[in-house]
């Protein structure tokens, strides 16, 4: 399912393409990093982190993206 995306997620989407560009870390790592930045539960950093995983592109552009639901 495609939806349009919701501000937070395309922020977070947009920090964790910037965060892979600066070579920081390997991208398995980023949940804690979106914990501090967004100041959000883990559980939910987790799930954008799958979320970004799943339509990462080179180009960041986020305003759709694909879902499970």
């Amino acid at each position: 399912m495609t939806r349009k995306t919701t501000s937070l997620e395309k922020k977070v989407l947009q920090f964790l393409n910037d965060l892979r560009d600066s070579g920081t870390i390997n991208m398995f790592g980023a949940r804690p990093y979106v914990v501090e930045v967004f100041g959000i539960p883990k559980n939910e950093a987790g799930e954008l982190l799958t979320l970004w995983m799943k339509n990462f592109n080179n180009k960041a552009n986020y305003e759709t993206i694909e879902t499970d639901d």
